[in-house]
């Protein structure tokens, strides 16, 4: 098969689709399928906005943790003793 006629079918295939998209949206038939897609959207966004607050909760427990590893590291106590008394100090989720 040559370019040309790839080209073509391509284009063919396009003006195709356009024609049905604009029979289908003069007939009414794709309102409910752009409500649903504006449904879904919400929420994709509402559990992305959860995800990514639930994510900057536990880098912040993270950060904490890690800081006061570090503080009781400098304050002369062993490091597996710093993780062990940071970690029984926070509570599981």
């Amino acid at each position: 098969m040559s370019n040309k006629k790839l080209i073509i079918g391509v284009a063919a295939g396009v003006a195709t689709l356009a024609v049905v998209g604009i029979i289908l949206k003069r007939k009414g038939y794709l309102d409910g399928i752009i409500e649903k897609a504006e449904g879904y959207g919400e929420e994709i966004a509402e559990k992305y906005k959860s995800v990514k607050e639930t994510a900057r909760q536990k880098f912040d427990e993270a950060i904490q943790k890690g800081t006061e590893i570090a503080d009781r590291i400098k304050s002369g106590e062993s490091t597996s003793a710093a993780i062990n008394n940071a970690t029984a100090n926070q509570p599981t989720a």
